[in-house]
């Protein structure tokens, strides 16, 4: 019997044929299975069945067993594990002892469902089976119980081929479906090694991820040591392996790298490291949410449970928007007894340069940097308490909020900058952030240093991004219309709120073509709506300089009032305080009639030898006005040594072209005859009295005065007629006179006392009279008769000559006047 049982064994490992078991030897088997099982069962009453088993004997004599249809059944019947073929391996010993220790085993097919639950607990399902697994220590007692088993004291190597897995993990709300995967189990008295490598199956058009898995643990200690090595896995696959590192989960990237990780007793996590990279990915906490993409991402960190924080000892990140490297650390305030409410994130930058496509005229870079940070995950915001960038002395801070919600990203973010260059400001407002007005800086502020520098963004879905900027500059350059010169040395303040764009220029100066420098001060540049196309602004001058400057400026395009008024810029002295104000839209090839433009202003100390030719004007104070129509000046001053209160206007029209008028009131005496040269007699005039005057200048023509006076104050003396009226006595004079060299009156109209005459007059080169012609004149009823009165010269009375007419001497009153 022993012969014959020697030879088939043998003809077995000669031919290496497969012996199938009968079915009372599979039972036994069974059987024996069950028994050494039991002891590490407690209160489970697990149970084993099997459909067949063949028998192999190696040319080691090492005999092999294959199980078919294997079946870990609970209580009850419900089966917990299901494998179509299990190999089991024993020394080539076991045969003489006929002692069945399996010293390998080898699972083909495996198929396993793992539930993770709302509270970390796991729920087996093996082959469609079912069953909840506690807590860690529970299931690493369960193991060493398992390997403890004197059915298994030769068992050193497990492997499984061909493992399929559905993982559905109800705390992360995932499913994972994990195929070909390889189980390598090392086991020892000493030291035992689980290696699992998995394959996760995706979408068809990325190569699948692969993760292999290492779980190393010393028997009869359920500390362990779990590592990772990780090749395109979803982040938020890992994320979803542990608390501490869900925040991975707002990255659409697939890493690369290694985890590491270790477990105490109760399987919470004792520390935590992990080296990832990425290549192409995006920040998108939310998959309704627009990404933010990046090229490149690479992160190092480590996790201290007992403090609750992670040590982030590498990240860096580049895109076509923005490269930058970093350290820092975040603490997980609660995430040792759940999911953290909030990271709170200390960061510390290398260099950052932002560069976002199109967004910055250049790139933007800063060598150092800090920033602090909650972040929230569901639903996910980032609250930034401060950030600080640093390039030599240029510091920008700022805080605010990001915020993912079902509409679209929300963004708050204020900032502030200690200082920067024009340029440098330039390199940082975005090329599409109200281009017209950002434009209009480019070309018309130059150079200057710019400081306190306050910016605001709002970004809302489904609106309008909004910009609120503030700055303060100095030593600018300015230049508020093309066809005038620049401001210099420009000192002030700028702002953006909303649509309305503001730059006040609290000082500055500007070189006038003639007649020096002009001081600004208070001056405005504004856009209402940066908006409307074409962008539209308002500019507010305030200046102070030399008459002759302020009126160069006021000839330059697009006034031209002294050009178009056919005068010189020179017109005379004085100090000019002027009040400008230009509405135009900001475009090329601006027409005039789309420039609107007010004037106003003062001139103090007036003094003028050209306005009146042959005549000085001074005025201590004259109030300027000006529009496309026209310019005016007004004021009291003297023409000469007469007294007058009088208006200048100077149309613009091309029929007003070296024509203007003055009209105002003047003091009548004997004074400004003498001024004008309109040499009446002696004594004609006694007293003062107000007039109305009217002064028509054309160019190249001498000035044509028109004076009208009730005669109030004035008194009137004409002894050769017996005439004389009262300065109390109201009366009538008209004076129409060109004031040439000499001047000439045309018409001559006086009332009053009595008297009544019509006439002209005329004067000799050195301004005497010559001859007034009154060609009718009316006394007291007694006389009515045309007079001429002929000069003798200076200080003679005139010569009386009555060429006709009526005299009724009945009605004459010597000695009496009205």
């Amino acid at each position: 019997m022993l012969i014959a049982g020697a030879v088939g064994l043998a003809g077995l490992v000669l031919t290496g044929r497969a012996l199938p078991l009968p079915v009372w030897a599979v039972a036994e088997i069974e059987e024996r299975m069950n028994r050494a099982l039991a002891p590490a069962q407690g209160a489970a009453q697990l149970s084993v069945s099997l459909t067949g088993i063949d028998l192999t004997i190696g040319r080691d004599w090492a005999p092999q067993l294959r199980l078919e249809d294997v079946r870990l059944r609970q209580s009850g019947g419900r089966p917990l594990l299901t494998l179509p073929e299990a190999r089991i391996g024993f020394d080539a010993s076991s045969l003489a002892g006929l002692r069945l220790h399996p010293r390998s085993v080898d699972l083909v097919g495996a198929r396993f469902a793992l539930r993770r639950l709302e509270d970390g607990r796991f729920d087996l399902g093996f082959g469609g089976g079912g069953g909840r697994i506690g807590s860690y220590a529970d299931v690493m007692r369960a193991v060493d119980r398992v390997f403890a088993l004197p059915l298994l004291a030769d068992l050193r190597r497990v492997e499984a081929e061909g493992m399929s897995l559905t993982l559905e993990d109800r705390r992360a709300r995932r499913t994972w479906q994990v195929g070909d995967g390889r189980l390598v189990l090392d086991t020892g008295p000493e030291r035992r090694a689980l290696e699992v490598g998995l394959t996760l199956l995706g979408r068809a058009d990325q190569a699948p991820a692969q993760a292999v898995l290492t779980f190393v643990t010393t028997p009869g200690s359920p500390e362990a040591r779990i590592s990772a090595t990780v090749d395109r896995v979803a982040a938020a696959d890992i994320a979803a392996q542990a608390l501490p590192i869900t925040w991975l989960g707002v990255l659409d990237a697939q890493l690369s790298g290694r985890v590491s990780a270790a477990l105490d007793a109760e399987g919470r996590l004792t520390g935590l490291e992990a080296e990832l990279n990425s290549g192409a990915g995006a920040l998108r906490p939310r998959p309704d949410i627009k990404p933010i993409p990046f090229e490149k991402a690479g992160l190092a960190f480590s996790y201290d449970p007992v403090a609750e924080k992670i040590s982030l000892t590498d990240l860096k990140v580049e895109s076509r928007s923005l490269n930058f490297s970093a350290t820092g650390h975040s603490y997980l305030p609660g995430v040792q007894q759940g999911m953290p409410e909030a990271f709170l994130a200390q960061i510390r930058f290398g260099e950052v340069n932002a560069d976002p496509a199109g967004l910055f005229e250049q790139p933007v870079t800063f060598s150092e940097g800090a920033l602090d940070l909650r972040m929230r995950l569901d639903p996910f915001s980032i609250d930034i308490g401060q950030i600080s960038l640093a390039e030599g002395t240029r510091r920008l801070t700022g805080k605010g909020r990001v915020a993912a919600e079902p509409e679209g990203w929300r963004v708050g973010f204020d900032m502030t900058l200690n200082e920067i260059s024009h340029q440098g400001l330039l390199a940082l407002w975005p090329l599409s952030l109200v281009p017209r007005t950002r434009d209009w800086v480019v070309n018309n502020v130059q150079e200057g240093s710019l400081f306190d520098v306050k910016a605001g963004v709002r970004l809302v879905p489904g609106r309008e991004p909004r910009l609120a900027l503030g700055y303060e500059f100095r030593d600018a350059d300015v230049r508020f219309l093309k066809t005038l010169p620049p401001i210099e040395a420009g000192s002030g303040y700028a702002t953006i709120e909303g649509k309305r764009y503001t730059m006040v220029l609290d000082r500055g100066r500007v070189t006038a073509p003639e007649g020096g420098s002009v001081a600004v001060a208070q001056s405005l540049f504004l856009v209402p709506d940066v908006t409307r196309k074409p962008v539209h602004a308002e500019l507010r001058l305030n200046t102070k300089s030399s008459v002759t400057a302020a009126l160069s400026l006021l000839d330059q395009p697009p006034f031209r009032f002294l050009s178009k008024a056919g005068r010189p810029v020179d017109l005379g002295t004085g100090r000019a305080e002027v009040q400008t104000v230009i509405r135009l839209p900001l475009k090329p090839r601006l027409r005039p009639d789309e420039v609107e433009f007010s004037v106003a202003g003062r001139i103090f100390d007036f003094r003028s030898d050209v306005l009146v030719p042959g005549r000085v004007l001074t005025a201590p104070d004259l109030v300027l006005t000006a529009d496309p129509a026209g310019f005016s000046v007004s004021g009291a001053g003297k023409l000469g040594a007469a007294p007058f209160d009088a208006t200048f206007t100077q149309g613009l029209t091309p029929e007003e072209r070296g024509r203007s008028r003055i009209e105002g009131t003047a003091t009548l005496s004997q004074v400004p005859l003498d001024e004008f040269g309109i040499g009446l007699p002696r004594g004609l005039v006694s007293g003062s009295g107000p007039g109305r005057i009217v002064v028509e200048l054309e160019k190249d023509q001498p000035p044509k005065l028109t004076l009208t006076s009730a005669l109030t104050g004035i008194g009137l003396s004409l002894p050769e007629l017996g005439f004389r009226k009262a300065a109390s006595a109201s009366g009538r004079l008209e004076v129409q006179a060109t004031l040439g060299k000499p001047a000439s009156v045309q018409r001559l109209v006086v009332e009053g006392g009595g008297l009544q005459a019509e006439g002209s007059v005329t004067l000799r080169a050195d301004g005497q009279l010559d001859q007034a012609r009154l060609d009718r004149v009316r006394l007291n009823g007694w006389f009515d008769a045309p007079v001429t009165l002929v000069g003798q010269g200076k200080g003679m009375p005139p010569e009386v000559s009555v060429t006709g007419g009526s005299v009724d001497l009945r009605r004459l009153s010597l000695g009496s006047g009205g």
